[in-house]
């Protein structure tokens, strides 16, 4: 099967495109894109392209001829991308500009997937026409990633956010990093002066659904309504959980950490798409507790679909 109810969803096998399966399972026909050739319980095939080579990718497009594409998959980690910046550029720019030159020539709408980072976190509550100012290379590829979705297609969603959840790995998000270390009893370190407004990935999935239902177009951040601290984050958890929030230090990052994690406020204005939903976005705390709920349905589904290859 293949138009108007096919999505494509790059990096089907990493956080947020496991959560994507989940969330689109049974509602559109799901292709998947990854490093490797997989099965999985939501995605009717994904197939195994590498995104430094982008042409698999525009041939795959023009096969299935989708109506979406989430363009899910990154080279996300700051000091991976400060280490390989060659990698970096290929896959969230080159691989971008591509994939937005191939949804413009086949009718495909694109969401792309960026971040926070493309701010400094100098100021915080930052919306969407303020200036950009990357404080690493992710930051800046990922701007550039956005601007050659802009400039290639006028059907296309840009989503700053910043997410967690459940991941297929049981270690990709903040919110894991807190309940495993908790459970385990560890004392753990949480960042007083790191601000975000991080949204529970299920939650994101909707909303991107919520406006591609709604034909909006253009820049939006999909983030919770309210900014936290890492730390802050972390006693919610605690609280939530029923786990000791008095494991948790409130204690900056050491002075020989990378320069990324610094003190910034990288929190996310969400006016534009409350506007646009006519609804306002989740807490924190409420993406908490809706992870909390989730652990045993939409957790275990994202972590068994990882034993599927």
């Amino acid at each position: 099967m293949a138009g108007s109810h096919t999505w494509l969803i790059t990096g089907a096998r990493g956080f947020l495109g496991t959560n994507a399966g989940v969330w689109l399972n049974g509602r559109v026909d799901l292709v998947g894109q990854a490093r490797q050739s997989s099965t999985s319980p939501f995605y009717r095939e994904i197939v195994g392209i590498d995104l430094r080579d982008p042409e698999p990718l525009t041939e795959l497009i023009r096969r299935i001829r989708p109506s979406v594409i989430i363009n899910a998959a990154a080279i996300s980690g700051h000091e991976t991308c400060a280490n390989d910046p060659e990698q970096a550029w290929a896959v969230n720019v080159t691989a971008t500009t591509r994939m937005a030159q191939v949804a413009a020539e086949t009718g495909a709408r694109l969401v792309h997937i960026s971040t926070d980072a493309v701010f400094s976190g100098a100021s915080g509550n930052y919306r969407e026409t303020d200036p950009v100012e990357p404080f690493s290379v992710y930051g800046e590829t990922k701007f550039a990633g956005e601007e050659a979705v802009r400039a290639e297609l006028d059907d296309h969603l840009i989503i700053r956010t910043n997410f967690f959840g459940w991941s297929e790995t049981g270690r990709k998000s903040v919110l894991e990093f807190f309940v495993n270390s908790l459970r385990s009893g560890e004392r753990i370190n949480g960042y007083p002066d790191f601000i975000v407004t991080s949204l529970y990935v299920q939650s994101l999935l909707a909303t991107i659904w919520q406006l591609t239902e709604r034909d909006a177009r253009g820049t939006f951040h999909v983030a919770s309504r309210d900014a936290l601290s890492k730390y802050d984050f972390g006693v919610q958890v605690a609280r939530t959980f029923g786990l000791d929030e008095g494991l948790i230090a409130r204690l900056g990052p050491p002075p020989q950490a990378h320069a990324t994690s610094r003190s910034r406020d990288l929190s996310l204005s969400t006016d534009r798409v409350a506007q646009a939903l006519a609804s306002p976005m989740q807490s924190q705390a409420e993406g908490i507790t809706q992870a909390y709920d989730d652990e045993h349905t939409v957790g275990v589904q994202v972590r068994g679909s990882r034993l599927r290859t």
